[in-house]
């Protein structure tokens, strides 16, 4: 089985891109807007969201131009940051066999309304309303965009495709079919009159605080923050290859697990089982310092995570950093997983653990509220999906 490590990462969320996310993430600076409710809709009970992030093409406007008016805003912004994590890789030239692993929660729902409209008021469809609306085309524009021919797939598992997308790609690489992955995550979840941001809410899933900030893990919370999404896109090579190119090594990945609840398609069981089992499993007899939570600060899901925790790791579960990052930058449904693992594999390059904003915090759970610096030597990132999709990465240093 071949090794696999993280060459490149480029996020960009409305927190920041690039660098700029992970110096905003360590100074604690969260993004958060109140919501707009014209007065003759029925309001939202949750006033907050994480606005859409400004993307910044300048750099590669001449790559992007073939994309202009055929691909929808999330295939544009996955493929901004592919070409930005290339560029954080070092890489002049991609493998030709280079495979596309990228995890998309739905599809770009606004071209698919803007075309309804268009047909219901008898006005003239947008010419590219088809190779906008498939959900493929973030894959897919990637691998036109640089030219490689290798693997090109979409993984859609709701909050845990970006995760998942990453641990195919892992698998891909280790299994000797391609010497390098272009994978993470893409969301664009902006439509006309908040359709996603409504549909949660509907669902009570998100948070009532006065301020916006979804305090996961804590006696407080109310529901997760609704974020309209963005990108993270990491570059995975196969060991020996970037150390023969002399690539600066994030961290390795050293195993993915994935399972299914097969419970229910939007509650989580409260024996979480299959959970405790994937953490068992992954976690084997490593040590491990640092856990990136799913965090959703939703009644169930921090319930359930910390149960799971507290049974697989036990009396050592107080040993292990824990980072809830979506109590910054809040729920971008499936990029949160690809996002998420970027920021484990930058807290394990610069010892650099993100402080977190939460109220009254769980009994046992070790979640610093400042940015402190911690010797990272084992890390674990989860991401559970409405449906009941579960998977884990384990990224270790070097």
């Amino acid at each position: 089985m071949n090794r696999v490590v993280i060459t490149g990462i480029a996020p960009i969320v409305a927190m920041g891109q690039g660098q700029c996310f992970f110096d905003n993430l360590m100074a604690m600076k969260p993004v958060i807007e109140p919501t707009y409710e014209p007065p003759d809709r029925v309001p939202n009970t949750s006033k907050w969201f994480v606005p859409y992030p400004e993307v910044h093409t300048s750099a590669y406007e001449r790559r992007l131009r073939p994309m202009s008016i055929l691909a929808p805003q999330n295939a544009k912004t996955a493929a901004t940051a592919a070409l930005m994590a290339v560029d954080d890789a070092g890489l002049e030239k991609l493998d030709p066999e280079t495979a596309v692993f990228f995890g998309v929660s739905s599809m770009n729902a606004a071209d698919i309304v803007c075309a309804f409209n268009a047909v219901r008021t008898c006005k003239r469809m947008h010419p590219a309303t088809n190779p906008k609306s498939m959900a493929n085309a973030v894959s897919a524009w990637i691998s036109i965009l640089f030219g490689i021919h290798g693997r090109s797939h979409v993984i859609s598992t709701a909050c845990a495709s970006g995760t998942d997308a990453i641990g195919m790609a892992f698998e891909h690489i280790c299994l000797g079919k391609s010497k390098m992955a272009i994978c993470g995550a893409a969301d664009y979840m902006d439509c006309e009159d908040n359709l996603f941001l409504r549909s949660f809410d509907v669902l009570s899933a998100l948070t009532r605080s006065t301020d916006g900030l979804p305090r996961p893990f804590s006696e407080e919370r109310s529901g997760f923050l609704f974020s309209k999404g963005g990108a993270c896109a990491l570059i995975l090579e196969e060991y020996e290859s970037a150390v023969a190119r002399g690539a600066n090594i994030y961290a390795e990945i050293t195993d993915y697990r994935a399972c299914c609840d097969a419970f229910h398609i939007v509650k989580m069981p409260d024996n979480p089982e299959q959970v405790i089992t994937m953490f068992k499993e992954i976690a084997k007899d490593k040590t491990v310092d640092y856990y990136n939570a799913h965090g959703t600060a939703t009644a169930v899901n921090d319930q359930m995570e910390a149960t799971a925790l507290k049974a697989a790791f036990g009396e050592h579960l107080g040993d292990i950093l824990i980072n809830v990052t979506k109590s910054m930058t809040g729920h971008a449904i499936g990029t949160s997983g690809a996002v998420e693992a970027a920021v484990t594999a930058y807290s394990i390059k610069n010892g650099i653990v993100h402080g977190n904003i939460i109220g009254t915090p769980f009994e046992g759970l070790n979640i610093p509220t400042q940015t402190i610096r911690s010797d990272i030597r084992c890390g674990i990132t989860a991401s559970f999906g409405f449906g009941g999709h579960n998977s884990a990465l384990m990224l270790e240093k070097i």
